[in-house]
């Protein structure tokens, strides 16, 4: 056993409160960590209530959306919409004047919320094609919490088919399970926080324009293709994606990028993360234009695995030294306007201090 595949088994050892095997390969299994809901539980107060949703009828709604309708608009206090297990083929919209709902599961192999729709599909009002909105969750409202919950897209590999769009700032996500095929996950504004997540998609399947922190989470490929889209119009903005002690999973035979810039100064870091063997040798995709490659920032930093391939990278990509990659640190990356760390940074890396969470 290596030093660094012995380190990676320690940490997932106190993740799950047990004694884990070394992750050595692909097959390794994703479980929700039941100590990781106390960070949701940090954005309660005594005036949050609660909405119980079921299949059976036995609760306050049979239908999520049902319950997000029932919130009153610009509420100031947060709104607990409890999803009982069930299988829920429906689709999800929060809009921007409902900020403060938590969308809990008790368990995300048991909650599923799952559509089917693609992004080349007409809407039926005959007012367009569905493009992004065709996610079968669609967030538009601030301090979103999801929590134990699987959410799908079941349409197929391609076209676009979106599971989540998240347009929102301060966007927790925990123990929580995103499936797709082209377009998972698309983490479109604001900064968002996925701690223990579980991401699986083909094609640019983690995408979008936001500030977006992957702690400790789960991202498996099953495409011959890319793995993250990032988006940036300008230099120097607040955005990027960062994916902190994660393990990088690749589907039997399959052969993938870290990433391509969906505009020209995409920002991507894998920081001390697992890479399997499917992860391509040069690592990073221009998207078939070369003046990308002056502009796009993608680094590692500490890769470890079969697929870290440092000496193997494109040229223009960047393997961090310690004084660089503490920049990234999640207490550093997320903060607001790169310079201040607010209440809601605050409690997630005050919990991160308490819990197995790796630093």
């Amino acid at each position: 056993m290596t030093g660094k595949v012995f380190k990676l088994s320690m940490v997932l050892s106190l993740l799950t409160g047990c004694v884990c095997n070394a992750v050595q390969d692909s097959n390794a299994s994703w479980q929700p960590d039941v100590k990781l809901s106390g960070l949701t539980k940090l954005f309660e107060t005594g005036k949050t209530r609660q909405i119980v949703v079921s299949t059976d009828g036995n609760a306050d709604f049979n239908s999520i959306q049902k319950a997000i309708d029932s919130v009153d608009k610009d509420n100031k206090e947060r709104v607990i919409v409890l999803i009982k297990p069930g299988f829920y083929k429906q689709r999800v919209l929060i809009p921007k004047n409902k900020p403060f709902i938590t969308l809990r599961g008790t368990d995300p192999f048991k909650t599923t919320v799952s559509y089917n729709l693609n992004h080349d599909m007409n809407k039926p009002d005959g007012s367009g094609k569905y493009l992004a909105d065709c996610a079968t969750l669609i967030v538009e409202s601030p301090d979103l919490i999801l929590e134990n919950l699987t959410i799908e897209n079941t349409y197929g590999p391609h076209p676009q088919a979106l599971a989540a769009k998240l347009v929102c700032e301060r966007a927790i996500a925990v123990n929580c399970r995103f499936l797709g095929g082209q377009d998972t996950l698309m983490a479109n504004s604001g900064r968002q926080y996925y701690v223990n997540c579980y991401v699986e998609g083909g094609t640019d399947f983690i995408y979008g324009y936001a500030q977006a922190v992957f702690d400790n989470c789960m991202i498996h490929s099953k495409g011959n293709s890319h793995i993250t889209a990032h988006a940036a119009t300008e230099p120097n903005l607040p955005t990027g994606f960062v994916f902190y002690s994660c393990r990088v999973t690749t589907a039997d035979g399959i052969m993938t990028d870290l990433g391509r810039p969906w505009r020209p100064y995409a920002k991507v870091v894998y920081y001390d993360c697992w890479l399997d063997k499917g992860i391509k040798p040069e690592g990073w995709d221009n998207w078939r234009d070369p003046n990308r490659e002056k502009t796009a920032f993608y680094a590692e930093y500490k890769s470890f695995g079969p697929g870290a391939n440092p000496s193997s990278r494109v040229k223009w990509s960047h393997q961090l030294t310690d004084a660089e990659a503490k920049k990234f640190l999640p207490e550093n990356f997320m903060k607001l306007d790169e310079h201040t760390i607010d209440q809601w940074l605050r409690e997630i890396l005050d919990f991160r201090k308490t819990t197995a969470l790796k630093n």
